[in-house]
């Protein structure tokens, strides 16, 4: 019989992110977790609409950290462009 991977918890998430570097941490809430401290108290979006932390392995739930951490960076500098944008045509005025 093939060994059965280990039972993703939230620590091993957690320590896996603090062996990164990271200061986020996953908590979990009514239904869904989700990714706080740090720079995710600042993100648009830090939600991860699983029930069940073992609905995910460690790997995905490192990459939909990582996901989140890109969008956030995504959104902000379009959001920063825009403000430009809009900046520099009301002075053209």
């Amino acid at each position: 019989m093939g060994k059965k991977p280990n039972r993703v918890t939230r620590k091993m998430v957690n320590d896996a992110l603090r062996a990164r570097g990271r200061d986020e941490n996953l908590r979990e809430d009514d239904g869904f977790f989700y990714f706080a401290g740090g720079e995710a108290v600042n993100w648009l979006t830090s939600s991860v609409m699983v029930k069940k932390i073992s609905d995910l392995t460690l790997e995905q739930w490192l990459n939909t950290f990582d996901s989140l951490l890109e969008r956030d960076k995504q959104l902000r500098k379009q959001m920063a462009a825009t403000t430009v944008a809009k900046s520099s045509s009301r002075s053209k005025k």
